[in-house]
């Protein structure tokens, strides 16, 4: 079981080296999908991949593994139990930091409770100490309401994430399930549709609370089963490909995992699979580039 802070981090400024936060997200576990069936390959060996992933992040030295949410598909009680039982076992025996986050078919039918007991780990918001940056995990609600079509608003969790933000003036890399940088959802098979599937109604405002403090660097999310990056005011915000989804890989499964490396003054990422993607840019807080705001014409 690892140990975090939810209170803040001691500066370590002493010495400066790469540090390796290896990431996969969207494994949905479980019985081929009864969300889109026709999407899963129900072939593909599952626990295998996630091994593999562990194994990667294991023997390359990866400081922090790194895990965004929807580790399972949902059905009932009993067999979400059974899905999540069945990847734990990979996940606990990483050797190093291990930060697991919730996503919405992850507490369908289970609680942040009992997630927390089968993977042996808190799935609270909290704050890892990396040296010369923090990665802090967000957790907001990931309740989805398929009625209203919408997540729960992130406002009862903010002022936790402002707080967490200011208390130290290192550049931060956010870590959620859900993205919050509104980007359009154009052709993504999931969300083209509905949009606010893709993120929180109150992302605008989240945003722009996170901005404001300066301190921000990278978002990292999940959730929409493909690779982007947005840059807004300097924050780079990045969804990871799904490791089991097929629509931008079809008939092959995606297969993705990926490493974040981070240098003193840039970052590279990079996903792996049958969907890569590469990307090195500077590795700063927000504010070290003043954006000027946007133009209202009159």
């Amino acid at each position: 079981m690892f140990c975090v802070s939810e209170s803040g981090a001691q500066r370590n400024r002493s010495e400066s080296r790469d540090v390796k936060i290896s990431i996969v997200t969207d494994i949905h576990n479980g019985e081929a999908s009864r969300h889109c069936p026709h999407v899963r390959d129900a072939g593909y060996a599952i626990i295998r991949a996630v091994e593999q992933f562990v194994d990667h992040a294991s023997d390359g030295g990866a400081d922090v593994l790194l895990d965004l949410g929807d580790r399972i598909d949902d059905f009932d009680h009993d067999r979400d139990t059974a899905a999540a039982k069945a990847l734990a076992p990979a996940f606990i025996r990483f050797p190093r930091e291990r930060v697991q986050i919730l996503g919405n078919h992850d507490v369908m039918n289970l609680t942040r409770v009992e997630n927390e007991q089968i993977f042996d780990c808190s799935l609270a918001s909290r704050i890892i100490d990396l040296g010369e940056f923090r990665l802090i995990a967000w957790q907001p609600d990931v309740a989805f309401n398929y009625e209203k079509g919408c997540f729960p608003p992130t406002s009862g969790h903010l002022g936790w994430l402002v707080q967490a933000l200011l208390e130290d003036d290192r550049p931060a890399v956010i870590a959620t399930h859900v993205s919050l940088a509104g980007r359009a959802q154009t052709g993504n098979y999931y969300h083209h549709f509905q949009p606010t599937y893709s993120t929180y109604p109150d992302h605008e405002a989240v945003r722009a609370a996170v901005e404001k403090t300066g301190r921000a660097a990278i978002w990292l999310a999940g959730h929409s089963h493909w690779n982007t990056w947005t840059n807004i005011s300097n924050v780079h915000h990045f969804t990871i490909q799904s490791m089991t989804e097929r629509f931008t890989t079809y008939p092959k499964t995606a297969g993705s995992y990926a490493d974040l490396i981070v240098e003193k003054d840039q970052f590279t990422l990079q996903v792996f699979g049958n969907d890569p993607f590469y990307i090195r840019l500077p590795f700063q807080r927000s504010s070290e580039q003043f954006w000027l705001p946007p133009v209202v014409r009159r």
